[in-house]
């Protein structure tokens, strides 16, 4: 038993960030996931500059990034083909160090996985319950096994375990869209552009994860867990986007049938703590967010280096550590998980008068306004944020 090491749950991009951190502090860490091998769905993520300064700082190779997408404007249009609003993002992050990207998910998540060593993750282990005590906690397994470390760090998504021993099982906030997700061997138009396309309560986007490759995402009102055939998926979203502008129905032509995903959105009011005695949550675990603003799994990598430079700073006193991290990250994944949700209520709105006035608004905005959002958002430095 490693009863000093710390103990990640899940394999995740957050949980194998924070592993790979604290392994670079010389912190003894043991990763528990619940499924049988470690991997990613096939699908793309959006890496924001915040991000990228944070995986580069644990030893993420430039390749990554090399084999993605650099996003240097973002877009959002009409699905007529109007484009009401665009950023400079390139212009934005020159003043960061590091740019912004969008990759292969399965990618980025076996780029921070070379970063861990493989003895210390242990697969197939699905948590069923914690034990606290003075000294540590015990981590119960299903099947009756079970783990001790000296800490416990809940990195297991949206649905947590270590979450519902902590906290409660109280369920997420269903945000009232389900998203639509794939890969296509296809080559971009415009490789270096993000854009949101926006329709009556549809919204979808097109962007390059490298050469002649594509992830596209797409979004639909629907009742929560709404039924759905997914070899009928493809056929359905042809009919709703059909005339889309900026090549939407084009790479959804190109994508396999039995390769489109589909996950209701979801998003949790802030809580007053992430932690509870040993035990402390990041990522989706914490601070779930829907995906309006593409920093879901940037959230995520950011909690990992700020818990793993609070750990570092109070190696010997956890209750300090946790506080620091709290105190550093609350005030930002609060705004936002809030932002998101907004935005995607705009996002969302299906009427004919909402949707005109949407429109007008997005190009009423002033650049510098829109500017200040992406400083805010882009600029924010994980490695060196005040603890």
């Amino acid at each position: 038993m490693d009863d000093d090491a710390l103990i990640i749950v899940g394999a995740g991009i957050g949980g194998l960030t924070l592993a790979a951190a604290l392994a670079r502090d010389g912190r003894r860490v043991r990763v528990l996931e619940q499924a049988d091998a470690l991997g990613e769905v096939g699908a793309g993520v959006g890496l924001w500059t915040n991000a990228a300064r944070c995986l580069s700082a644990i030893g993420v190779p430039p390749s990554l990034w090399e084999r993605g997408s650099e996003v240097r404007c973002g877009e959002i249009a009409t699905a007529s083909g109007r484009v009401v609003s665009r950023v400079d993002v390139a212009g934005i992050t020159s003043a960061f160090g590091a740019g912004s990207y969008v990759v292969h998910r399965a990618e980025l998540h076996a780029a921070i996985a070379s970063l861990v060593d493989p003895a210390t993750v242990t697969l197939g282990a699905r948590v069923s319950g914690l034990e606290q005590d003075a000294d540590g906690v015990t981590v119960r397994l299903d099947g009756g096994g079970a783990v001790r470390g000296a800490l416990v760090v809940g990195a297991d998504g949206l649905r947590s375990a270590v979450r519902a021993a902590i906290l409660g099982e109280a369920a997420p906030s269903y945000a009232g869209e389900t998203c639509y997700r794939g890969v296509c061997d296809l080559g971009a138009r415009e490789p270096h552009v993000l854009r949101e396309v926006q329709g009556r309560g549809l919204r979808c986007a097109v962007c390059s994860i490298g050469p002649g490759r594509i992830y596209w995402w797409a979004t639909r009102p629907a009742p929560e867990g709404e039924p759905d055939v997914p070899e009928e998926r493809k056929a359905a979203l042809a009919a709703w986007f059909d005339g889309f502008a900026f090549g939407f129905p084009e790479a959804l032509e190109a994508t396999r049938p039995d390769a489109i995903l589909r996950n209701d959105l979801y998003d949790r009011p802030p809580a007053p703590s992430w932690s509870a005695g040993r035990v402390t949550l990041l990522g989706d675990a914490a601070h779930p967010t829907t995906p309006n603003l593409g920093q879901g799994a940037c959230m995520a990598i950011e909690d990992a280096i700020v818990l793993a430079r609070a750990l570092a700073a109070h190696p010997t006193d956890h209750a300090r550590a946790f506080a620091a991290y709290e105190r550093a990250r609350m005030p930002r994944t609060s705004r936002i998980v809030e932002q998101s949700r907004r935005v995607g209520r705009i996002g969302g709105w299906s009427s004919a008068p909402l949707v005109a006035l949407r429109s007008l608004a997005f190009a009423a905005t002033p650049d510098f306004l829109v500017d200040r959002v992406m400083r805010a958002q882009l600029g924010y430095d994980a490695t060196r944020a005040p603890l």
